[in-house]
């Protein structure tokens, strides 16, 4: 509030600020460390990397005087942070889905992703490759096997959280019908289920 009534000249904060707030008179934006996200161990890292230079640049120039932004990376010839600073959405999204589609990834794809943890590394570890065991006999008996790519089990970015040790497994197919096929017969025959030890999450919004 002290920032808005012009009380305080300087704003200083973390990315929140970056979002939801409307301050006409700002005519200076700087962004710390902007590639922060951008070499996260994630398909959409460019995608979140672009859309947060964006709305931060996007602070400055709301009134009648113009802004300007500076944006200190370790990466400025990446794409996201260059096409973000132009606030040139139709190009990035353009390129980034080229990537996705050569890649096969979503959009493209569907995806689920299945996440197993314990307390012990070697119990999370086998019944992450128990499950990618029957994912490939559910391929087979559903006669769907070329149709979707099963990828793992491998330690999740985050590998241990909370004290329990995390493996994942992607799934991958064409569309969504085909993943929830697979995903039913697993559950049917008694080798799926979402508790404590197994987040099963389709579509995810991230990988970390």
């Amino acid at each position: 509030g002290r920032f808005a009534r012009g009380e305080v000249r300087l704003l200083l904060g973390t990315q929140m600020i970056a979002k939801g707030l409307d301050f006409p008179n700002v005519q200076l934006v700087g962004v710390l460390s902007a590639d922060t996200a951008l070499w996260q161990p994630d398909f959409r890292a460019s995608e979140r990397t672009f859309q947060l230079v964006s709305q931060e640049a996007g602070r400055a120039g709301r009134g009648v005087k113009p802004g300007r932004v500076i944006v200190q990376t370790y990466s400025p010839d990446s794409s996201a942070i260059q096409l973000a600073a132009k606030h040139d959405f139709e190009k990035f999204a353009a390129e980034e889905l080229e990537v996705r589609r050569v890649a096969g990834l979503p959009p493209i794809t569907r995806m689920a992703r299945i996440v197993v943890r314990d307390e012990n590394v070697e119990k999370a570890e086998r019944a992450a490759a128990e499950l990618v065991r029957g994912l490939t006999r559910g391929m087979e008996t559903l006669g769907i096997a070329g149709k979707v790519k099963v990828e793992g089990p491998s330690p999740c970015a985050v590998a241990r959280i909370s004290g329990h040790y995390r493996y994942e497994v992607l799934v991958t197919a064409r569309t969504r019908a085909v993943i929830q096929e697979l995903l039913g017969w697993l559950r049917g025959e008694g080798k799926l289920s979402s508790d404590e030890h197994t987040a099963v999450d389709v579509d995810p919004v991230g990988l970390m």
